[in-house]
């Protein structure tokens, strides 16, 4: 049986069109072999000092460890940090 394709144009308003509703609020980390991390979907710092930071993410925790951690910029649910990372712990919340 012969497959029945759609038109060019529907494909092409699939490729270029709106992502799924909420797609942008997703969490994402981003680390970088520099030391710099970014943390999209951040909800609240818990901890915050040269040698640990712990962010909030919703239903869950990020622990970052390490030596000169360092806040660079907060601003809406982005956190971006800088420092000599040592380990990165992920937790559920209870």
């Amino acid at each position: 049986m012969e497959k029945k394709r759609g038109s060019p144009g529907r494909y092409l308003r699939r490729l270029t069109g709106q992502p799924p509703k909420n797609f942008y609020r997703q969490t994402a980390l981003h680390i970088q072999g520099d030391g710099l991390v970014e943390v999209e979907g951040c909800k609240d710092i818990l901890l915050y000092d040269e040698e640990r930071i712990v962010l909030d993410m919703g239903g869950w925790r990020v622990s970052f460890s390490g030596d000169g951690l360092t806040l660079c910029g907060v601003g809406g649910r982005l956190v971006t940090l800088k420092g000599r990372l040592l380990a990165a712990e992920f937790s559920y919340k209870e």
